[in-house]
């Protein structure tokens, strides 16, 4: 049955009722409504003639459609609907309890070419498809269902004691089941629930919870791709152990993802129960940065040779202690600064110096000629090989007019052109915490370096004159426009003689 054929249905149906209102009143209140209505252009006609009806008593969903109905053509409310459509997915059987007793369910995302709907088998009616051995990608012909609207605006259409489900035979109409599911580029924000198809680019580790009642949750978040378009996606329960690092480059559908905006601002998509994910193609070649190319923001894949680890360390984010590591890379031609948090500073810690690590899903930001890397939580590590023999530790020296906020782990020398100044302060905590400061100079400028607590030891002796190389010091902004050296636990700092 057609949009044309069911609308004209349900205005004969009103006619019917209403014989104090002439046709040419009721299509007149019909596209007035149209016009009020919040709902997409798909539903707006059907909706707006369920709304007149509602308001002139007429009750439509008594109406039989025993002629099957486009899926796109179905609307919340409706009884005795017979639908034809394509499996697009088959999601995971579910239980649900009403009065002590123990319901199944089997859920479906079903489709035809006006658009895609779930399908709600209940009690008995969920073995039902795999009793007949359907599978996703089967067309199928549903019978006497009933509609409710879904999360999201969504239809459901569901399968109660009288209704049936079965086999169908192909037919030109019917899209194919890859063209239900949406490119990566082509999803936006109103599309609320979509169906994605995409290579798998990155794997989180799985995390584990407790749930507010009590029970044990699941987490994973993955990154999809295509082309240069990158999307996370955060797998929830039972699709959480359903991908892992071995599925990397692997292409998967993706079916009743919910879009949503992200902390960052920018697209992400969520996967609950509701949904599922299926992993439907092999491995694809991926495509590695070098050091010397890469800006700063978009993910990128290094194969990177450790030098040089230094130690962990803690620090409060938004009120969230995480745990960091600073690791000196290299891509064999260019250095880097790369910083390991939480659960990756235990995995890179047990991988040696020198080694080869090939990562997916770095996160790049560029400062002058330093490129500082940090990992995410859809880093990826897909192999450890054997190093490079005769890659060393950089040892280049900035010199003071090079100096900027944001750089890390540099090496600076220079001459002591004031005495450490050793004083205690005491934080908005209460903490009375002990400083050490003085100024460095050398032929392009001065800057002032400073430490903290147990590092102020690292400085103190220092004296008038001498000429010292701090190396793995952080560069700060002091006040405005202004900068410092900061000697961290994992700074150095060494008298070097004076040039002839």
């Amino acid at each position: 049955m057609s949009r044309e054929e069911l609308i004209r249905r349900y205005v004969d149906t009103i006619l019917e009722k209403r014989m104090d209102i002439t046709r040419e009143e009721l299509l007149r209140m019909i596209e007035e409504r149209k016009r009020e209505a919040k709902v997409s252009e798909a539903y707006r006609e059907v909706w707006a003639v369920f709304s007149i009806a509602n308001e002139l008593g007429v009750r439509l969903e008594e109406v039989s459609l025993e002629k099957e109905v486009k899926i796109g053509n179905i609307v919340s409310g409706l009884t005795n609907i017979s639908t034809r459509g394509r499996i697009i997915a088959i999601l995971e059987p579910k239980e649900v309890e009403s009065n002590g007793e123990r319901i199944p369910i089997t859920r479906v995302i079903l489709g035809d070419s006006s658009g895609w709907c779930y399908l709600y088998l209940w009690r008995e009616k969920a073995g039902l498809l795999r009793e007949l051995n359907i599978q996703p990608g089967d067309v199928v012909r549903v019978s006497r269902a009933y509609s409710k609207e879904g999360r999201l605006g969504t239809v459901e259409i569901h399968l109660g004691n009288t209704g049936s489900v079965s086999k169908a035979e192909e037919s030109l109409d019917m899209p194919a089941r890859e063209l239900f599911f949406k490119r990566l580029g082509d999803i936006g924000y109103s599309d609320n629930i979509v169906n994605v198809k995409a290579t798998v680019a990155g794997v989180s580790e799985l995390k584990t919870f407790t749930d507010p009642r009590g029970g044990e949750g699941a987490v994973r978040r993955i990154v999809l791709a295509e082309g240069d378009v990158r999307v996370p996606l955060t797998l929830w329960q039972e699709h959480s152990w359903k991908i892992s690092e071995k599925d990397v480059f692997s292409k998967v559908l993706v079916a009743g993802a919910r879009v949503r905006r992200g902390l960052s601002g920018n697209l992400e998509l969520e996967l609950d129960s509701l949904g599922c994910i299926e992993v439907v193609g092999g491995s694809e070649d991926v495509d590695y940065a070098s050091l010397s190319t890469i800006g700063s923001g978009k993910p990128v894949n290094l194969k990177l040779f450790m030098l040089k680890k230094f130690s962990e360390n803690v620090v409060s984010i938004g009120g969230r202690l995480r745990r960091f590591m600073d690791i000196i890379v290299s891509d064999g031609e260019s250095y880097a600064v790369l910083t390991a948090w939480n659960s990756f500073v235990d995995r890179l810690k047990q991988i040696g110096e020198g080694k080869k690590v090939w990562f997916l899903n770095l996160v790049p930001k560029r400062w002058g000629r330093q490129v500082l890397l940090s990992t995410a939580s859809v880093t990826t590590i897909i192999g450890v090989e054997e190093g490079m023999p005769g890659l060393k530790v950089p040892e280049q020296v900035y010199r003071v007019s090079e100096l900027e906020p944001g750089l890390r782990k540099i090496h600076v020398e220079g001459v002591v052109s004031s005495k450490p100044e050793e004083q205690e302060i005491v934080s908005a905590s209460g903490e009375r915490i002990k400083t050490c400061r003085f100024s460095l100079v050398d032929d392009t400028g001065l800057v002032e370096v400073v430490a903290w607590r147990e590092n102020t030891g690292k400085i103190s002796w220092l004296t008038p004159g001498r000429s010292v190389r701090i190396k793995w010091c952080n560069v700060r902004e002091r006040g405005i426009g202004g900068i410092s050296l900061e000697v961290t636990g994992d700074s150095e700092v060494e008298e070097i003689g004076f040039e002839q």
